[in-house]
């Protein structure tokens, strides 16, 4: 038996025997559409097809307590992090190294390395202070000094003025700062100088006190 007319669109009748049935026909090109077998063993139509896939938004909450499954979780004690509604979260903060990690807060005792009771007695600078470091580790954090007039006082490492500064009347003590905690070679010095503002008597006295530590 011949086939039908192809004028019902869509439907192509064969003839009988072993490939009796339907075969699907693409309207547009008259084609039999193609049937293709998946893993399963199943047969299955053949179609290509444009796909335009949308943009979506997902957004993933860590936080283990607002009842999703979705959070941050430490596996042995079962505690979740939790997120507060600034932003923040809580932490403990371990600063002790007796437990064997490398986490601890340590400082360096400071203490004075030399005091010097002097007195000036030109109107030229004079030496008021010496200190010599012996070891490579020598740190500087201040030193502080007074003159019993106003007074111009200047600091030197090495030879080198570093600082100068100058008392009042009403303010006869001065500190110079290192904030950095000045290193000073081993075999390198530190010298204070000073000079008076207006020489009228003898002599005036000076101190001077040096505040550091070793490492």
């Amino acid at each position: 038996m011949g086939t039908k007319s192809t004028r019902s669109s869509g439907t192509q009748f064969n003839p009988k025997g072993v490939t009796q049935g339907n075969t699907l026909i693409d309207p547009n090109t008259g084609d039999p559409v193609s049937v293709i077998t998946d893993v399963s063993g199943k047969r299955r139509l053949c179609v290509d097809a444009n796909i335009t896939a949308q943009t979506i938004q997902v957004n993933v909450d860590l936080d283990g307590t607002d009842g999703d499954t979705i959070a941050i979780v430490d596996p042995d004690s079962g505690n979740s992090l939790e997120i507060n509604a600034d932003g923040s979260i809580n932490a403990n903060t371990e600063v002790d190294a007796a437990d064997g990690d490398n986490i601890a807060i340590s400082a360096h005792p400071f203490q004075i390395f030399s005091e010097v009771s002097d007195s000036i007695t030109t109107p030229s600078f004079e030496e008021i202070f010496s200190y010599t470091s012996s070891n490579n580790n020598t740190r500087i954090i201040a030193v502080e000094c007074t003159v019993s007039t106003p007074s111009i006082i200047r600091l030197k490492i090495d030879g080198v003025i570093k600082k100068e500064l100058r008392t009042s009347s009403l303010e006869r003590n001065i500190i110079f700062e290192f904030r950095e905690h000045r290193p000073i070679d081993s075999g390198k010095a530190l010298t204070v100088e000073a000079k008076v503002e207006r020489f009228i008597l003898s002599s005036y006295a000076t101190f001077t006190s040096l505040e550091g530590y070793t490492i």
